[in-house]
């Protein structure tokens, strides 16, 4: 099926590709007969679009696919979607400058492509409440799942458990706390910063590609508040021998108000708490539990959260 995808491709592309090396489920490095590289991926649905968004607005920093004879960066062949692009050699940088460099590509997209918008009273409050929810019920059964605990005999799985609880408690009044206000500015219709966030911001997402840096696997982006990439961002960096606590600050320094810094606080939170895989009241996986747990105590005192400042 995917060798004669590529045959496809020559009319599509003008190019005649010799073989093919699957690299994931996905995606694929193709050779020509002339053995040159190439890349390609199944691609997504509205990737099309997305690619066009960013092309016709003068994105420089997108890694962007060949055009096929059509003029279109996503082709549409055997109803699949593939694009193809020059292949890459990434060169070996160390993670920490990688990660610097991410934060740099993802504030350039953001600043090129911003506008201005109220928050939606109907959408985005129905959407906070949607979120409270599942977080109380969450907080609900791991409270049932700890009282279960304390009326067992311990051992080296509940004794750490019990005592790392505490921090998902600081957790829930933080979060409380900042849910709150974001539904205070929800409801006074607070006009906000929206951009095309990258939604899926990894070290591996960014090529160093002819001198110049750019962003790839742009198909789950959309339009959005830029806090989301920055905690994910934040989320898929902490394995990385760096400080991320003055980069996300600075990051934030040039907002004129606190909402885009509780949104991320809230949103890194949130992804800790989805975290913790829960089968039952009963059962909990000690594993996750353990280390959204550690994860939240390391946030909240590195970005300083225990202490309601407002008090």
């Amino acid at each position: 099926m995917i060798r004669s995808v590529f045959r496809g491709f020559r009319d599509l592309y003008n190019l005649s590709f010799a073989s093919y090396k699957p690299i994931t489920s996905k995606t694929y490095r193709l050779k020509t007969k002339e053995e040159l590289y190439f890349f390609s991926k199944r691609s997504e649905l509205y990737a099309k679009e997305k690619y066009n968004f960013l092309y016709n607005q003068g994105i420089k920093n997108i890694l962007y696919p060949l055009k096929n004879r059509l003029g279109e960066f996503v082709s549409d062949y055997r109803n699949e979607k593939y694009f193809v692009m020059d292949y890459v050699n990434c060169p070996d940088i160390i993670g920490e400058i990688r990660a610097v460099n991410l934060l740099d590509e993802l504030t350039d997209l953001h600043n090129n492509t911003f506008f201005k918008r109220q928050l939606s009273v109907d959408f985005s409050r129905r959407k906070m409440e949607l979120l409270f929810e599942y977080l109380q019920y969450k907080f609900n059964v791991l409270e049932a799942y700890i009282r279960t605990l304390e009326t067992r005999d311990f051992d080296e799985f509940s004794i750490p458990v019990l005592k790392n609880y505490r921090h998902l408690l600081d957790a829930k009044k933080v979060m409380g706390r900042i849910h709150r206000r974001l539904v205070s500015d929800i409801k006074d219709k607070k006009s906000v910063y929206y951009a095309f966030v990258h939604n899926n911001p990894k070290t591996n997402h960014l090529l160093t590609y002819r001198g110049q840096r750019f962003l790839t696997s742009i198909e789950k982006a959309k339009v959005g508040i830029t806090s989301l990439d920055i905690s994910k961002f934040y989320l898929n960096s902490k394995d990385i021998n760096i400080d991320l606590v003055p980069l996300v600050n600075q990051y934030f320094d040039k907002f004129d108000d606190d909402f885009y810094r509780n949104y991320f606080y809230f949103l890194v939170l949130l992804y800790y708490m989805k975290g913790i895989v829960i089968y039952d009241k009963d059962y909990v996986s000690c594993q996750s539990f353990l280390y959204a747990s550690t994860s939240i105590k390391d946030f909240l005192f590195a970005f300083d959260l225990n202490k309601d400042k407002t008090e």
